[in-house]
């Protein structure tokens, strides 16, 4: 067991461009350069901690990876978006945010009901300085490049325009909130089991010696750090109840992708503030090219019925790329803008970088 405190700064944090020219280092457990710029206990934890990881088997097989979703996620995210549902329950102000419900909807096609959160969309264009459905969909898109569903950080979550009658039962006498619907458009996420809130969700001598916890955090920050995230509240994040499987999970994105308004008072995830990442996770990300990196200029895209009510199409081409959200009358096309995704290709060809030139721990 490591017992010395290990400083956060030992592995420096991501933002600093990249000297020109480096060479790549060898893969391996531990990138050969980063292994020597660590001390030699974070060294020996960290071997001792990959031999662990590998001796557990595959990184999908962690025990309880799905004690936290109902369903699988690919198929909550058909059944949320697109499937008929009742409201038999709501509750309201979920951790004293205003607008957003706990919500208990009952889909009669399958006889099933699952909890969700729901959050209303901002009036007129479905895009607020800290209630930005795009975001929060853009945030769990980027998970899918480099984790399985099994270690998603990021709850299910759909956008969902939920028509005037049924809505009734979360909020009376509303109106729609974009034009030319009979509509409310807001988010709809799983509402994830097994969790509550840890203070703090990161502590270095867990890191060290439990390398599941290692992973799973390793796999929030790296999450973190592409989208900027901004607002650090420790009720932003939730971890697993099973102390054995430490999983963190990310359930408020919105202040990110360069944010106008972020939270200055507490510490952020948008640096690398862990000590070492998977190097799996590292060579997922080489693999994510300008079609990936563009096709989050648009994430959603619906056109409102006869009923007037919006529901998913087919999505198109980009109708303004410098606009991330694109409203007309019976229409909504979501995405992040030209800028975000610059900015976010920016960051992961420095976290790449950094890898290369050795200055990324690696395990």
């Amino acid at each position: 067991m490591l017992a010395s405190r290990i400083p956060l700064q030992t592995a420096g944090a991501v933002g600093s461009s990249p000297r020109a020219g480096a060479a790549a280092t060898p893969a391996g457990s531990l990138r050969a350069g980063a292994a020597a710029a660590l001390p030699q206990s974070l060294r020996a934890g960290i071997f001792a901690a990959l031999a662990w990881s590998l001796a557990s088997g595959p990184a999908g097989a962690d025990p309880g990876a799905a004690d936290h979703w109902p369903l699988p996620p690919g198929q909550l995210e058909r059944i949320l978006a697109r499937e008929d549902f009742e409201v038999r329950s709501v509750s309201g102000d979920v951790g004293g945010v205003m607008g957003v419900r706990k919500l208990g909807v009952f889909f009669p096609r399958r006889g099933h009901e699952l909890t969700v959160k729901w959050k209303r969309a901002p009036d007129g264009d479905a895009d607020g300085w800290n209630n930005t459905p795009r975001k929060e969909i853009a945030a769990y898109e980027i998970q899918k490049w480099f984790l399985d569903p099994d270690d998603y950080v990021v709850p299910t979550i759909v956008t969902r325009c939920i028509p005037l009658d049924t809505y009734a039962d979360i909020e009376p006498d509303t109106n729609p909130n974009l034009p030319g619907t009979r509509c409310v458009m807001g988010v709809l996420v799983i509402w994830i089991e097994n969790v509550g809130i840890d203070d703090p969700i990161y502590e270095e001598e867990i890191f060290r010696e439990n390398p599941r916890y290692a992973r799973h955090i390793a796999n929030m920050n790296v999450l973190t750090y592409l989208i900027e995230h901004e607002d650090g509240r420790r009720n932003n994040f939730l971890t697993s109840d099973d102390k054995t499987d430490r999983r963190i999970f990310s359930i408020d994105n919105g202040v990110s992708f360069g944010a106008r308004v972020k939270n200055w008072f507490v510490w952020n995830w948008n640096s690398i503030r862990v000590p070492a990442l998977p190097e799996q996770v590292i060579e997922r990300l080489r693999g994510v090219g300008p079609e990936r990196m563009g096709g989050l200029g648009v994430l959603v895209e619906q056109r409102a019925g006869d009923d007037g009510v919006l529901r998913p199409v087919a999505r198109g081409e980009n109708a303004d790329p410098d606009r991330g959200s694109r409203v007309s009358e019976g229409w909504i096309q979501l995405g992040l803008t030209r800028g975000e995704i610059e900015d976010l290709q920016k960051r992961l060809d420095d976290l790449l970088a950094r890898v290369d030139e050795g200055e990324q721990p690696l395990f």
